[in-house]
């Protein structure tokens, strides 16, 4: 198992790792919307989202992927559909044509202090040999 740090993307607070790679399959642990550089949650659900995309984005380039490489999302949103339409803009911008299976859920909270985020995503991705093979 090799797991994947960049400073492209938000740390975790405890003991987690930003992603794991295990025989090409990437996973993406919980990953919110924040600036890396600056630790703050963006003010518009529309902004939060583009940083979120931008996350990931760092992510699956240290990697070796990218957005293409993503077969599943896993979403979970404090107000889902208040938020959707947003996240849904954000979403075809960053992933074009190419659509992963995705799933969102509704919660309360995420458990983490101050100004809560809108948006957590679990996602998983394919990448073999730090690029894109024919899978």
């Amino acid at each position: 198992m090799r797991t994947i740090q960049t400073d492209g993307a938000p740390e975790h607070t405890g003991p987690v790792p930003q992603a794991v790679e295990v025989d090409g399959w990437l996973f993406v642990s919980a990953l919110f919307g924040v600036d890396p550089s600056t630790g703050q949650l963006p003010d518009t659900a529309e902004a939060e989202a583009e940083q979120l995309f931008a996350n990931l984005s760092a992510i699956l380039a240290a990697a070796g992927g990218q957005l293409t490489d993503v077969v599943r999302v896993g979403i979970f949103t404090t107000h889902l559909q208040r938020d959707r339409p947003a996240l849904n803009e954000v979403w075809k911008r960053a992933f074009g044509d190419h659509r992963p299976a995705r799933s969102a859920v509704e919660v309360s909270a995420f458990g983490r202090p101050g100004a809560g985020p809108r948006f957590m995503v679990e996602v998983t991705a394919r990448v073999r040999g730090g690029g894109r093979e024919d899978l």
